[in-house]
């Protein structure tokens, strides 16, 4: 019985002496775990509270047209705004490319240069209207680049007409930046040389606009825009100059394949890729269905590859998930009442599939769970 007290005691003893390290330890973390409520609530409140940043819409899209009139024979290109790169993209407009007018009729953007004509049919090619132009002669264009001579380098041997002379053109060549207007504004054997130039003509020059002084690029995009009136349009354009100024911007031709038609070369529009380059990154874009990618199969990397190849299509494309497993044998196309043929496009990109009618889904959303039957291999 004695060894029973004692026992009994010592564990009692030890219980009370763990109690009080517990109450301690209480004390001493009490102040620490306000203070972290106090901070955390703090911060809450700033972001619940802050004003979102977020990149707004004007400014990210401008159509820049140069010459014309008695300037010479005028250029075009777009810069575009890419968010995820935090940069700009440059795009030629070929004075071949073809648009069409509201009629449905046939016209070249060279024919439309200089005109709202061009800023019309252009953003209804993209499908989203363009807001936006910036209109300089060719003496405001060499401003950009300064007193300076710029090393244009062309991809492949060009051949313009000069001075009224026939001149070919290939590899690097030095021209000053006053004189460039000579190379814009000349006329090519076709439009693939003429659009060849104008890359590597506007590459030169943004690229040495980038390397001047941040109060001489400054100066620039003020100078360049004075003349626009309308003061929101004003900062839009700036904001666009200052962009395509801040760092060495990729420069290509607008998306479109020259081909021969009935004896006369056109660019006609490579209207998949625009809606990829272009459409989705334009302010405004707003589609019209909602795609959703499931991964079913658990292979790794194969929903990102369904998500590049419908990328085509004019519907939203949030990032893919997993399916609710990863057995599924067949790809199943779910498809919203409304969806039905958007569906039967997603089926004959992948090349995979069986129609599903999705009748919990809302009427313009669809949902695609790539199954076994769709391998890594037919999507690339």
């Amino acid at each position: 019985m004695p060894q029973g007290y004692r026992t009994r005691h010592m564990k009692k003893r030890r219980r009370e002496r763990r109690q009080r390290w517990q109450l301690v330890l209480l004390y001493a973390v009490a102040p620490l775990v306000a203070l972290g409520a106090v901070v955390g609530a703090y911060f809450l409140a700033r972001a619940l509270t802050a004003t979102e940043q977020v990149d707004p819409d004007r400014g990210r899209m401008v159509l820049i047209v140069v010459g014309g009139k008695d300037d010479g024979q005028p250029a075009a290109g777009l810069a575009l705004y890419d968010p995820v790169r935090r940069s700009y993209r440059f795009y030629t407009v070929p004075r071949a490319l073809l648009l069409e007018g509201p009629q449905g009729e046939y016209v070249m953007a060279g024919d439309e240069m200089g005109t709202p004509a061009l800023r019309r049919d252009l953003g209804r090619l993209i499908g989203v209207p363009i807001r936006d132009e910036l209109r300089l002669s060719y003496r405001q264009l060499a401003r950009i680049a300064g007193d300076t001579t710029l090393r244009v380098t062309l991809a492949r041997p060009v051949e313009l007409r000069v001075d009224g002379v026939w001149r070919t053109y290939q590899d690097s060549i030095e021209v000053p930046a006053g004189r460039l207007e000579r190379l814009l504004a000349a006329e090519g054997r076709d439009g693939e040389d003429e659009d060849a130039m104008a890359q590597a003509a506007f590459a030169a020059l943004l690229h040495a606009g980038a390397l001047r002084t941040a109060a001489q690029r400054r100066a620039v995009v003020e100078g360049s825009t004075a003349g626009i009136a309308d003061e929101g349009r004003q900062a839009a354009v700036r904001r666009a100059l200052a962009g395509l100024l801040s760092r060495p911007v990729d420069v290509a031709r607008f998306p479109s394949e020259g081909k021969v038609a009935e004896g006369q070369f056109a660019f006609r529009p490579d209207r998949s890729t625009v809606m990829t380059d272009i459409t989705r990154l334009a302010p405004g874009y707003a589609a019209r269905y909602t795609i959703l990618i499931r991964n079913g199969t658990g292979e790794a990397g194969i929903g990102g590859l369904v998500h590049k190849r419908l990328a085509v299509l004019d519907a939203a494309l949030p990032s893919p998930a997993n399916a609710d497993s990863f057995d599924y044998d067949r790809t199943e196309i779910l498809a919203g009442s409304d969806a039905l043929a958007v569906a039967e496009d997603v089926r004959a990109i992948l090349g995979r599939g069986v129609v599903l009618s999705g009748e919990q889904l809302p009427a313009r959303t669809l949902v695609v769970i790539v199954g076994g039957d769709l391998q890594v291999r037919d999507l690339q």
